[in-house]
């Protein structure tokens, strides 16, 4: 709507421009009303034949004392003859002289009563706006070049300059294609002779229609009081009472469903104040800060008591940075903020990022626009996340929730996705790790309005923390995680059937001492799984309670226990079934046998109260069941097959024992042989040695013989 204001505000420019050209001789004219309504005459066929419609103006007057223009009742039709303009008043007090050096000074300009009838077809997009002409009329046309040996003087006109020290705008109305409406109820512009300018404009408004998938939707802005000032190098602007409205003519979102939030897109009565700081603006760029500012949806009872941040926008993107947003009791600070500004011509989709958000949030601030069940939730909670996404989806990292006393912390990340359709909206968060314990657990639960059950059992878990994940669809909640507690450790997988209205689930344990978390001290530990079923649906639970009365739950549970304990009896393969109907749980416990059924029949009115379950022992005989036969012939059949696989196996035993004996004797007689062979060997080894020895004796004794012989011989010869 803006761009056709400041469209309009061109147009009437252009007019005026030509109406004081058109009358500026007559400043020097006698001021009789003969010449004047002559010159209004010439005036009006001028501009007539140079627009190609029809002009009509009822009055004027020019006065050379006062150096003024009044024109009354100017009326302008489109080339169609249909009424594009009419004003009740157009006044001009401009100086004379300035005029000379192609200065339009005007002192003071005024416009009263002007209503302007726009069209352009939407659906035809060769057709022209019935104004077009008048834009084309006064469109400065450039004229050709002149001989390249002129001088720059000769080149260089001085263009016609205009200032403007005061201007005055009342009860002004413009309508495009009957569908989109503004009105101005004043205007005041003043231009002091330092160069201060200053502006205020009163009861601003506008409306039109905005068309949906769901439909048209009425949409109207209005502002009390705009006011600005640019001077000393300082441009402020102060917004009063900006009223956004929309109505899309259906019931409200929220309609006979007390459960849902007031805030509705369709039904805005948004009253903002906003004080601006402009420190540059240029064609496509501005730099300012809101010093101040406040909000509130009066329809949603959605209130924003605070407003700060700075803003360095160009076309395509705009950085955020000092921001903060305070409600009631919250208060967030965010130390910047990027975003890619959309563009459909461009095909440039929106696109932010935030650094880490920072701040003190009190949930039932905001429990009337959008959870109504956070309306007694008065814990002050510290909030630290980062935020990113587009048009369609927000994503948050390093999410951390707590108290001020840090008894309940939360780690987390996630994600919004499908923000455009409400049937595929999906939340999705990853809770990396969650840790309280039951005490303070009963304390955050205090601070919603449903009915307490279990409490007792709750503080029994003592510390404990969480790990897992859930999701938010449409009519749905979805929750599966590990639960480490004081009693031991759960598997849980939780759905929240908003539709049908039934909490149900699975609960999985290895190891879980029951007795511990249920104050039923001959319990033991159980491994287990449950599957269960909760009745959460208003109605339907009145009725009931009306007729039975009762403080229980109403659902059912169905338990399979491979293996637990009661008074040291260990027992294997339970099946547990209960069943609430809110006033009395009643439920059995069978230990099946072959052709016996161990049963056990419980029942109690007060989950606080356990110990005083009534406990009914009992035995069932029965035939034994196909399914045992069956399963009898198979545990028969294994045992068989097993046997001959042990007796084929202790065959092969012993025919393998049998063969390594075999081989170790002849391996024990190949050794006997060798060692026998060994002896022989050494023993003529030693008889050779010995007969040599004999020998090498004998040949010793026959040389000491022969030695002997000879010295007789020596002897006898002497």
């Amino acid at each position: 709507m803006k761009r056709f204001l400041i469209l309009t505000m061109k147009i009437l420019a252009g007019l005026l421009a030509a109406i004081v050209a058109l009358l500026a001789i007559a400043f020097g004219a006698f001021h009789t009303d003969v010449v004047q309504e002559r010159l209004v005459q010439k005036s009006t066929e001028l501009l007539s034949d140079y627009l190609q419609t029809s002009v009509r103006i009822e009055k004027a007057t020019v006065s050379f004392i006062d150096q003024g223009v009044r024109l009354y009742g100017v009326e302008i039709d489109d080339q169609q003859q249909r009424k594009m303009f009419q004003m009740e008043e157009l006044g001009v007090d401009l100086k004379l002289l300035p005029l000379l050096r192609k200065e339009v000074s005007i002192s003071q300009a005024k416009i009263r009563g002007l209503e302007a009838r726009l069209y352009k077809p939407a659906t035809d997009s060769d057709s022209v706006a019935n104004f077009q002409f008048v834009v084309d009329a006064f469109k400065s046309k450039k004229k050709p070049q002149q001989d390249s040996l002129a001088t720059d003087s000769t080149q260089k006109k001085k263009p016609m300059t205009i200032d403007v020290r005061n201007l005055s705008l009342e009860d002004i109305k413009v309508c495009y294609n009957d569908t989109m409406k503004a009105e101005l109820g004043s205007l005041r512009y003043k231009k002091n002779s330092k160069g201060v300018q200053t502006a205020e404009v009163h009861d601003l408004t506008t409306s039109f229609v905005k068309h949906t998938k769901k439909g048209p939707v009425d949409t109207r802005v209005s502002v009390g009081v705009v006011s600005a000032t640019d001077g000393d190098g300082k441009r402020l602007v102060t917004i009063d009472n900006l009223i956004y409205q929309t109505d899309n003519h259906q019931p409200r979102k929220n309609t006979g469903k007390r459960h849902r939030g007031a805030f509705d897109v369709g039904h805005f009565d948004v009253l903002a104040k906003l004080d601006i700081q402009i420190d540059s603006i240029g064609k496509d760029t501005l730099v300012a800060q809101v010093t101040n500012g406040m909000a509130s949806d009066r329809g949603s009872g959605l209130l924003l008591t605070e407003l700060h941040l700075k803003v360095n926008a160009n076309k395509r993107n705009a950085h955020l940075s000092d921001i903060l947003v305070k409600m009631a009791h919250t208060s967030l600070n965010i130390a910047s903020a990027d975003i890619q500004l959309p563009s459909k011509k461009e095909q440039r989709p929106l696109v932010f990022s935030t650094s880490q958000i920072k701040g003190r949030v009190l949930l039932k601030d905001i429990a009337q626009p959008f959870a109504p069940v956070l309306k007694k939730f008065s814990l002050p909670l510290k909030l630290q996340t980062q935020m990113s996404g587009n048009d369609n989806e927000l994503r948050f990292r390093n999410v951390s929730v707590s108290t001020t006393d840090k008894k309940l912390t939360i780690a987390a990340s996630g994600r919004i996705s499908n923000l455009k359709d409400k049937y595929a909206l999906r939340v999705h968060f990853d809770v990396h790790k969650m840790a309280t314990d039951g005490a303070y657990a009963e304390r955050v639960i205090n601070q919603f309005d449903v009915k307490k059950f279990m409490m007792k059992q709750l503080h029994a878990l003592g510390h404990f923390t969480y790990q897992g994940h859930f999701d938010v669809l449409w009519k749905k909640e979805q929750f599966a995680g590990v639960l480490n507690t004081v009693p031991g450790k759960l598997n849980v997988q939780l759905t929240l059937d908003e539709l049908n209205k039934y909490v149900l689930g699975t609960v999985r344990t290895d190891s879980f001492e029951l007795g511990k978390a249920m104050d039923m001290p001959d319990l033991g530990k159980i491994t287990c799984k449950a599957d269960f079923k909760f009745d959460i649906s208003k109605p339907r639970t009145a009725q009931m309670r009306k007729v039975k009365g009762g403080k229980l739950p109403i659902g059912s549970v169905q338990a399979d226990v491979a293996e637990g304990s009661y008074k040291k009896i260990k027992v294997h393969n339970l099946i547990a079934e209960l069943e609430s109907d809110g006033a009395v749980a009643t439920g059995n416990i069978t230990v099946k046998g072959k052709r016996v059924d161990v049963l056990c029949g419980f029942s109690f009115t007060n989950t606080n109260e356990m110990k005083k379950t009534k406990i009914k022992p009992g035995i069932r005989f029965h035939k034994m069941s196909d399914e045992d036969k069956a399963k009898r012939d198979e545990e028969r059949a294994v045992k068989a097959e097993a046997k001959a696989a042990a007796k084929a196996e202790r065959r092969a035993a012993r025919a393998e024992a049998k063969a390594l004996k075999a081989e170790q004797k002849a391996e024990r007689k190949a050794l006997k042989a060798e060692e026998k062979a060994q002896k022989a060997e050494e023993k003529a080894a030693r008889k050779a040695a010995k007969a040599a020895e004999k020998a090498a004796r004998k040949a010793a004794k026959e040389a000491a013989k022969g030695v002997k012989n000879e010295e007789c011989g020596i002897r006898n010869v002497e």
